[in-house]
């Protein structure tokens, strides 16, 4: 289809060649912000890709969850983190593209596990790979949000039989509130663990508005890799069961953060824009109470054009700031 660029979305495949970047890419932000610079107006594009995992990419990923819970084993007889067994963990997991979407839908299928914390690091480097790869980032960026989900509950293998324990004493939450820094000093003195992997590590729990842990950190503080990990770290602990609560779908799971300023809204965007949230024709409820179906995109994903249930008037969100969708019915 051709749409209007000021319509297109992060996620989106390129179907004609445009001036420099040719057909069958995924328009990221990087190409998006070219396109705009050189004033192209209209593109031919296909819609983000939504699939789930076929049965064998099933047993790949499951075989790559058992090769870290041997490694998570390990740390848990105390035998320090390898960081080259990471690397070689992470260049694995990474080696094939998966869209966005089958993650997500493998992830929240699971039933529910003790061992969820092994499960949460793989989830948590996919997701946030992904995310990374679609906003434009260099490849070395891409791997370092791997490394850092793998190594990032490293310390929990100290504290395995609380992990799934819902009350704690006061002694034994300062200790969980302290994991991102006990992670980080379990991590070798070497060169291949870069500054920006430990800073993802002790950051991956503080939030935008300061009122994360461990050090309350405002976004102001924290390393510009962090806000992307935040987003894709508190989604993947929302949208996964846990022995204590039932998981948030994964749109509500979007709201919840959308709804709050502790979160970076780019990386919120970017995450609904590839699990196709916001498609043309979803029914949804708008803080107004009125219902209605997406009709049309605006330049903001999250803002696009509703047709009200009767057919007989538009809100163009991008212009009723004061009103927003709320729900997907």
């Amino acid at each position: 289809m051709r749409l209007n660029l000021s319509t297109v979305h992060v996620g989106m495949t390129l179907l004609s060649p445009v001036s420099s970047l040719e057909a069958g890419i995924h328009l990221t932000n990087e190409h998006l912000r070219l396109l705009r610079f050189l004033k192209i107006e209209d593109i031919d594009v296909a819609p983000v890709e939504q699939t789930i995992f076929t049965s064998k990419e099933e047993q790949r990923l499951c075989d790559q969850v058992l090769q870290y819970e041997k490694h998570y084993n390990q740390w848990e007889e105390r035998i320090a983190p390898n960081p080259y067994e990471g690397l070689e963990f992470i260049h694995q997991l990474f080696r094939k593209e998966v869209p966005l979407t089958a993650v997500v839908h493998f992830f929240t299928h699971q039933p529910l596990r003790k061992n969820h914390v092994i499960y949460h690091s793989v989830y948590r480097a996919l997701v946030a790979r992904a995310l990374s790869k679609y906003r434009g980032d260099e490849h070395q960026l891409q791997f370092d949000y791997g490394i850092a989900s793998y190594f990032a509950d490293a310390s929990y293998a100290k504290i395995r039989k609380w992990s799934h324990m819902r009350y704690f004493t006061k002694m034994e939450r300062e200790l969980l509130y302290q994991h991102p820094l006990v992670s980080a000093s379990m991590l070798p003195s070497t060169q291949t663990l870069r500054g920006r992997v430990y800073q993802l590590i002790t950051e991956h729990h503080e939030r935008l508005d300061g009122s994360g842990f461990p050090k309350r950190l405002t976004e102001r503080e924290l390393n510009p890799a962090s806000p992307l990990f935040i987003v894709a770290d508190r989604f993947c602990q929302l949208t996964a069961p846990r022995t204590f609560r039932k998981p948030l779908s994964p749109e509500e799971a979007y709201f919840y953060m959308w709804q709050n300023k502790a979160y970076d809204g780019e990386a919120l965007s970017l995450l609904a824009t590839l699990l196709g949230f916001y498609g043309v024709g979803r029914p949804v409820l708008l803080s107004s109470g009125v219902r209605g179906t997406i009709h049309a995109y605006t330049n903001r994903v999250e803002q696009p054009i509703v047709l009200d249930d009767t057919g007989e008037k538009e809100y163009d969100l991008s212009r009723l700031t004061e009103m927003s969708i709320v729900a997907f019915q």
